[in-house]
């Protein structure tokens, strides 16, 4: 098998299929929409006055939601048979695949990728043999007020049963996978996750997480929660060895379905080579299709809080598009909840934090003022939402040479491991500032470059630092002295931080580095039950016609905010596309 990490940072999904024109509003109607980004501008509405009511914004049609003509019946070259048909070579579609297979089914898997796709590596499952050794467990009794404090952080604006769902087979199918995986040389452990004080949920504080997060690990790969690229290249090839015909380069361009009311979804249109090829499903056609980051009109529409984060996802919406097309209604929750990431293991070499991953940066952060906006001791979900509304939405990072021992014991990156040496990460973050340090050959995190260490500079003073970085020096300096008063005291007059994190900016040299939020992806979609059905606005599935992965719509309501780690892969994903394998061949779905 070919370990290929640079898989991650592809774009994978090519667009489905241009949008159609807006139909003729007239020139007030089309300015109106204009400003919602529904069609393009031309230079005299650019100098007109925009208009924009409520009507308008809640009736308009944007591009993405107008179907383009079917494809012409005497252009497709070619018909492919099957009984289930999955689009997406992603963690959901690959597993799904294996489960049908295993089930025996006749399976085909197209994806517009080159290959099995994934990110990141952290997928929530409980109650695994693994969890169990590690006595990691969690009864209902344990998790149902866990589960409800979950709920109620995302304001109850997500389906329970899905939670509720995952609790109940997460482990069922994590198991499954640990032992597919296995004779590919691939292990499992738990992640270090934050625990915010605490040994156990109850024990922690407001941005505790649950250490229940699975992750892959094999030789070349051996980093917890950044090596999910493995598990989907071995699964991909398990399902060729059970029978799965798999198409890459192979972008679906329409579903088919039958004419009538409750038609049917038959199969897909896709393009190939510049050919047209029909596939045909008897059992069911599977979305697997990812996320729609990276079409900005379905982010305004959808999760126009994301907007300000930039397009740092992979996907474009494609297979949601196609869905929409054919009468799926999207998910009942909006906006959609994204997933943001800042100031953790993309910003600083040293993925575990002495508090535990998915923490941010503890120590001094301040803004293009040279002055803190907030507590530094946060969680990858909710930080990015201060850091992005201070002026050029960007923060900097400030520590001083003693900073990074006084902050020892650091975590190991998985439960039971040996605690990471302090000297170590101490050279890690030293390799920032080095100017021979050859990035190309370097892989201490994924997704470090040398475009961090063009912002990472090192100074003998505070003033020099504060020069290198661009900050004003008199507000800067005011601000780490009222900042050294606090860590003397004990006491954070002005955010309240906890003072094991309040350490001194004091022993040269000192460091800072320049960081902005991001979009890791956006998730949910489409109107989906706990049987993977894709629904219609009345909640009424559309025959033949399934959806896993963050195709599924409502898992999270405000921000997928890491309170259960990787309950993305391992839940929308791994336990979804488990069971929709297990129960779709022989009819139960």
């Amino acid at each position: 098998m070919s370990i290929d990490t640079s898989m991650s940072r592809r774009n994978f999904f090519k667009s489905a299929a241009g949008a159609g024109a807006v139909a003729a509003l007239g020139a007030t109607g089309a300015a109106a929409l204009a400003a919602t980004g529904c069609t393009p501008t031309n230079n005299a509405e650019k100098e007109a006055d925009i208009v924009l009511n409520a009507d308008i914004f809640q009736n308009a049609k944007w591009n993405f939601e107008i179907a383009p003509e079917p494809i012409p019946e005497d252009e497709i070259t070619e018909t492919v048979n099957c009984e289930i048909l999955i689009l997406g070579a992603g963690v959901s579609g690959i597993v799904t695949a294996v489960s049908a297979t295993e089930e025996g089914a006749d399976v085909v898997l197209i994806a517009s990728s080159s290959g099995p796709v994934s990110r990141g590596g952290s997928n929530a499952a409980f109650n695994t043999r693994l969890t169990h050794e590690l006595d990691l467990d969690y009864s209902r009794e344990e998790i149902e007020p866990i589960f409800q404090e979950i709920f109620a952080s995302n304001s109850f604006r997500l389906d329970q049963d899905k939670w509720w769902l995952v609790y109940d087979e997460s482990g069922n199918a994590m198991n499954w996978l640990m032992d597919k995986v296995a004779p590919y040389g691939i292990s499992t452990v738990i992640e270090n996750n934050q625990q915010d004080g605490g040994k156990n949920w109850w024990d922690g504080g407001p941005l505790k997480t649950l250490n229940v997060s699975h992750s892959f690990v094999a030789e070349g790969a051996n980093a917890a929660g950044a090596s999910q690229q493995i598990m989907v290249e071995a699964m991909a090839e398990e399902a060729a060895k059970q029978g799965a015909r798999i198409f890459y380069n192979t972008t679906a361009v329409q579903l088919d379905r039958e004419e009538g009311e409750g038609g049917r979804v038959t199969g897909c249109v896709a393009e190939q080579d510049g050919k047209y090829i029909r596939y045909t499903a008897s059992k069911g056609v599977v979305l697997a299709t990812g996320d729609f980051s990276q079409d900005r009109n379905m982010v305004a529409k959808y999760c126009p809080i994301a907007l300000p984060f930039g397009n740092g996802g992979v996907y474009d919406g494609s297979g949601l598009k196609l869905a929409l097309w054919i009468g799926a209604a999207w998910q009942k929750y909006t906006p959609n909840a994204p997933m943001l990431a800042t100031m953790g293991d993309e910003v600083l070499p040293c993925r575990w934090w002495a508090e535990g991953a998915l923490t941010t940066f503890p120590g001094l952060l301040v803004n293009s003022k040279g002055v803190r906006y907030s507590n530094e001791n946060c969680t990858y979900g909710y930080m990015p939402y201060p850091q992005r509304v201070q002026p050029d939405g960007c923060a900097f990072l400030i520590w001083d040479d003693n900073w990074v021992y006084d902050s020892a014991p650091w975590q190991g990156d998985r439960v039971g491991g040996e605690p990471r040496d302090t000297q170590e990460v101490y050279d890690a973050i030293a390799m920032l500032f080095d100017p021979n340090t050859d990035w190309t050959t370097t892989d201490e995190y994924a997704g470090f470059d040398a475009t961090m260490a063009e912002n990472a500079v090192k100074a003998d003073t505070l003033e020099e630092l504060a020069d290198g970085l661009g900050l004003p020096r008199d507000e800067f300096l005011a601000q780490v002295e009222r900042y050294n008063s606090y860590c003397e005291t004990g006491l954070d007059d002005e955010f309240h931080k906890d003072k094991r994190f309040l350490l001194p900016v004091k022993q040269p040299p000192f460091y800072g580095i320049k960081n902005e939020p991001y979009t890791l992806c956006i998730t949910g979609g489409l109107n989906t039950d706990i049987q993977m059905h894709v629904c219609d606005s009345n909640n009424d599935p559309i025959p033949g016609l399934y959806g896993v992965g963050t195709v599924v719509g409502d898992m999270y309501g405000d921000v997928y905010d890491y309170k259960v780690p990787g309950i993305n892969l391992g839940g929308a994903c791994t336990t979804f596309g488990y069971l929709l394998g297990k129960k779709l061949p022989a009819g139960e779905w």
